[in-house]
């Protein structure tokens, strides 16, 4: 069976359900690095992520991912790559990269990117071709160019 993928902007219905897989799949990681404040969280995730600025990805019609990026003078910054916990593992990830390198690709910058090191994605992130560029006590930076 052939699953029908679709990747569209972001609406003001999406809000709530990018938020709840934000929390989803980010709770626990950001909740042992620095403590998870609900209100803090969801405060800084409307304001500073507009849900205009999300590509949702659809599977057969319904909610399986989304990723936002913020394009910079000089790069592109991968905010955040979410797919939903129980669909993880299934290729979806892999897809959404691939649609943030053709964006890379097609603006000429490199993508730019910061993840917990709690968080296993690093693993995803490395074998997508992102490399190391600098750490901290909490994160990890990585970029990716062609």
């Amino acid at each position: 069976m052939t699953r029908q993928l679709q990747l569209r902007k972001g609406v003001n219905d999406d809000q709530d359900w990018l938020f709840d897989l934000f929390r989803r799949t980010m709770q626990d990681h950001i909740d042992k690095a620095w403590g998870w404040d609900e209100l803090l969280q969801r405060e800084g995730f409307v304001t500073s992520l507009p849900v205009r600025n999300f590509q949702v990805l659809l599977s057969d019609d319904i909610r399986v991912g989304s990723f936002h990026l913020t394009d910079k003078p000089d790069h592109l910054l991968l905010d955040m790559i979410l797919v939903i916990p129980e669909r993880q593992h299934e290729g979806f990830g892999r897809f959404l990269m691939e649609r943030v390198k053709e964006k890379s690709r097609a603006k000429s910058k490199p993508v730019h990117l910061s993840v917990l090191k709690t968080n296993p994605a690093m693993q995803f992130h490395l074998a997508s071709g992102f490399k190391l560029v600098e750490e901290d006590s909490h994160s990890v930076r990585m970029a990716w160019s062609e």
